[in-house]
């Protein structure tokens, strides 16, 4: 067992750790972001963030913020992940959407039953279209109309592209069937970044993450 500064105790008697991948595109949602970054690290899992960029240059993020990535996607591409998580955001989910490698990606994790999670409108843009929601019963994205300065969008645009899966009134739904999380919103993107932690490591872990940051 280990202790880490943030007061979090996590195992550490395998020898090989839990990795995620934290795909980055310009334009993604900063809080669900560095939620996903910061609560995932605080329970001993090793966060990789891969641009869906050419190069592994600093990618904006929706309201400024600057992230360097660890590597570029097809970097990552080699290496086997127990989770692949995304933020939301516009336009950053379109751009992750875009992404034909991370779309193979997501596919091939998805089929040999590692853990996949999404957040605000990569739900309906990422994981539908990659086919990744087509055996859950549920799945939520972000319910609120979409606007940015150039552009709006109804809140059916998105949540309709669920279909009967489609759970406005879940912050979070956890497939546990199928290891497929999503959640809704910058407000939900803890309780998101926590389920991944509950099951990549357990409750115990998750319920110690939640108490030290004062989650009520």
């Amino acid at each position: 067992m280990s202790s880490s500064s943030t007061g979090i105790t996590v195992s550490t008697t395998d020898s090989q750790p839990v990795k995620a991948l934290l795909p980055v595109a310009s334009g993604n949602e900063e809080v669900e972001f560095t939620a996903l970054f910061n609560v995932l690290g605080r329970g001993g899992i090793e966060v990789t963030v891969a641009s869906v960029e050419d190069t592994a240059e600093a990618v904006v993020l929706q309201k400024g913020l600057r992230v360097l990535p660890d590597c570029t996607l097809a970097e990552a591409a080699g290496t086997q992940w127990d989770a692949i998580v995304m933020a939301g955001g516009v336009p950053g989910a379109m751009n992750l959407a875009a992404s034909d490698q991370l779309r193979r990606m997501l596919q091939d994790h998805y089929a040999a039953g590692r853990l996949v999670g999404a957040i605000c409108l990569s739900p309906a843009l990422v994981l539908e279209p990659a086919g990744v929601l087509a055996n859950s019963r549920r799945a939520t994205c972000n319910p609120m109309p979409i606007k940015t300065p150039d552009q709006e969008w109804p809140p059916d645009e998105f949540t309709s592209r669920l279909g009967d899966r489609f759970d406005r009134d879940a912050r979070v739904c956890v497939d546990e069937e199928n290891r497929v999380i999503t959640s809704q919103a910058p407000g939900t993107a803890i309780e998101f970044a926590l389920a991944v932690v509950t099951m990549l490591q357990g409750e115990a872990v998750a319920k110690q993450i939640s108490d030290y940051i004062l989650l009520r």
